[in-house]
């Protein structure tokens, strides 16, 4: 029984919330960030901090082999949470994303932790055609530097589950906000409960071995089927359509190629590619 928790990235929004809402239900939590004040999004919502975090690096293994001792389970939601076309890819992205997931999973492995729960990213399908509704088979199709660093986990997360039976969930967020702000969020939202209870669904569940699922609420224009989630014991309360008629901003209407794309406008920054092949090859 999963009894101990330790959350990787326990400063940011994400990781503040799944903190707060997990102690709720009983569990015993441990939480490092590479910064121990609330990051600008969880500053701006209020979203206090769960407990003292500690400082961690996860580029430095020691640090990480220390910090995940004696813990049952680890949820990984530490990295840089986006990417711009121009910034320095090895110091935002591969120290980050790739060297401290490698760092958190080979952690895992020597101490003997059995459970891992990764914060992937519905980004890793991103240059797949809107009009295709995909599931936890499509093929991954990244649209920035970030989302590569998130297929670099599902794909670590597959050799770890495989070679070293560590039972993981990764789950591929959509947009993790009170509520939908903008129209492409009718679709990919989820809310913070959803989210608590899809990661309490990850640590509990009998059936997992490694699974892949959308981090959405149960949305009716949702564009990714997620019967693996349900599968795994999924049962999502809320429903992007209540917020339909609020006023809603349309940030993606203004981009055609976005528009067409699950990615949005993350295919269209710094995009100098050809959209006509990108649909043939869909």
């Amino acid at each position: 029984m999963v009894k101990k928790v330790l959350i990787t990235g326990a400063a940011g929004l994400c990781g503040s919330i799944v903190s707060n809402g997990l102690i709720k239900l009983g569990y015993k939590i441990s939480s490092c960030d590479i910064k121990t004040s609330p990051s600008p999004a969880a500053k701006a919502l209020k979203i206090p901090l769960s407990k003292k975090i500690k400082k961690i690096d996860l580029r430095k293994i020691n640090k990480v082999l220390k910090i995940t001792k004696g813990i049952d389970a680890v949820i990984h939601f530490g990295g840089i949470p986006r990417h711009k076309p121009h910034e320095d890819v090895y110091k935002n992205i591969i120290d980050h994303n790739i060297v401290g997931t490698y760092n958190v999973f080979e952690a895992c492995r020597i101490n003997k932790i059995k459970r891992i729960i990764f914060a992937s990213s519905a980004h890793i399908m991103g240059y797949h055609n809107r009009k295709k509704k995909l599931d936890e088979n499509s093929a991954f199709r990244p649209d920035s530097h970030y989302a590569v660093s998130k297929c670099f986990g599902e794909s670590l997360s597959r050799l770890y589950s495989d070679k070293y039976n560590i039972k993981i969930l990764n789950i591929r967020i959509g947009s993790a906000l009170p509520k939908p702000t903008d129209m492409r969020f009718l679709s990919t939202w989820i809310s913070f409960r959803d989210l608590v209870h899809l990661v309490d669904v990850g640590l509990k569940s009998k059936k997992l071995y490694c699974s892949s699922v959308y981090g959405i609420s149960k949305n009716k224009r949702a564009w990714w089927n997620n019967k693996e989630a349900y599968r795994l014991g999924y049962k999502p309360k809320d429903n992007a359509e209540k917020f339909s008629k609020d006023k809603l901003t349309k940030n993606e209407f203004k981009d055609k190629i976005a528009l067409k794309l699950h990615g949005g406008v993350f295919t269209t920054d710094g995009f100098v590619g050809n959209i006509a092949n990108i649909l043939k090859n869909n």
